[in-house]
């Protein structure tokens, strides 16, 4: 794994929100329960960067970048992630929803169990600092629900933001879920850190020491529905497919094709991405050649919502 928050995930919603939003409980997302480990007090249900340090490397030691605090939002305690200055380099706060690190390969290396499909992640912050080293480093949330096929961890959706407006109250932050698939997860991962944390160099390094993030009350609201999906995917047809060589011609309205596309194997992991076409067409080829033979998924981010097509790579 070389980073546990990723960007570049902001692109139009697949599906309609097809009830009113309503919370849905996050396990401690309100960071009431703390409990020791490793001799550090810890959030309950939460992996912290401390655990990831110490997965990476033999030597252990205590960070000191999350604590709680009794500022808080609601309820007697909030989580406090701070970035901070220590002998191996500067290394932000940063904690991960589940209990147990899995391969630190995976794009989500830890979770809990979960079947919702919500259509946004809620919660309260603070975000203090020197400027303008916070706007430019900013800190971070990532969210994303998984279902496991073949063994393989494959993306349902995904939502990211990245926060850089200091705020000395507590604000409300609304991260949309954007869903590539209509199946029912079987996993959430839900990550916060108070800096970009990059791990290929040995350790969790980044953002600017000073910068404190500090969450509470987070939870789901709303449920996503596949409604529009069928209009829209009836719009677009592929051919040939199966595509011999992987080559393809998208044939679709122009303001459809006119617009970003994706192509995501069976893992979950993108494999081709590209921009708009220069000129508006109703016709787009897409060449896929060089990639392996298998199923991938084709994802079109159009003005009203995201197209999903099986491709067959020959």
């Amino acid at each position: 794994m070389k980073k546990l928050f990723r960007t570049g995930l902001a692109v139009g919603l697949l599906f309609a929100a097809g009830a009113p939003a309503r919370a849905q409980a996050v396990a401690n997302g309100n960071f009431e329960a703390w409990a020791a480990r490793n001799g550090v007090d810890s959030p309950t249900g939460w992996l912290t960067i401390d655990e990831v340090i110490g997965a990476l490397s033999p030597i252990r030691f205590a960070t000191g970048t999350f604590t709680k605090t009794t500022d808080t939002h609601g309820g007697t305690y909030a989580l406090r992630l701070e970035t901070k200055a220590t002998l191996f380099g500067i290394v932000p706060g940063g904690v991960t929803l589940g209990t147990k690190l899995g391969a630190l390969t995976a794009a989500a290396p830890a979770g809990l169990p979960f079947t919702g499909r919500p259509t946004t992640l809620q919660f309260y912050y603070k975000l203090t600092g020197a400027q303008p080293p916070v706007a430019i480093n900013g800190a971070f949330t990532e969210v994303s629900l998984t279902r496991s096929v073949n063994g393989q961890s494959v993306i349902v959706a995904v939502g990211a933001q990245k926060f850089t407006t200091v705020t000395s109250a507590y604000a409300l932050a609304q991260v949309p879920l954007v869903y590539a698939s209509s199946a029912t997860p079987d996993s959430v991962h839900v990550s916060f850190g108070s800096g970009l944390i990059n791990i290929s160099t040995g350790a969790p390094t980044g953002g600017t020491a000073g910068t404190v993030f500090q969450i509470d009350d987070v939870a789901f609201t709303g449920t996503a529905t596949a409604t529009r999906d069928a209009a829209l995917a009836a719009a677009l047809t592929v051919a040939p497919n199966p595509g011999p060589g992987g080559r393809y011609v998208l044939r679709a309205p122009a303001a459809l094709l006119a617009a970003p596309l994706a192509v995501v194997d069976a893992t979950g992991r993108t494999v081709r991405r590209e921009g708009p076409p220069a000129a508006a067409a109703t016709a787009r080829p897409l060449d896929l050649a060089g990639l392996a033979a298998g199923v991938y998924t084709l994802q079109l981010f159009t003005s009203k919502g995201l197209i999903t097509k099986k491709l067959v790579v020959e």
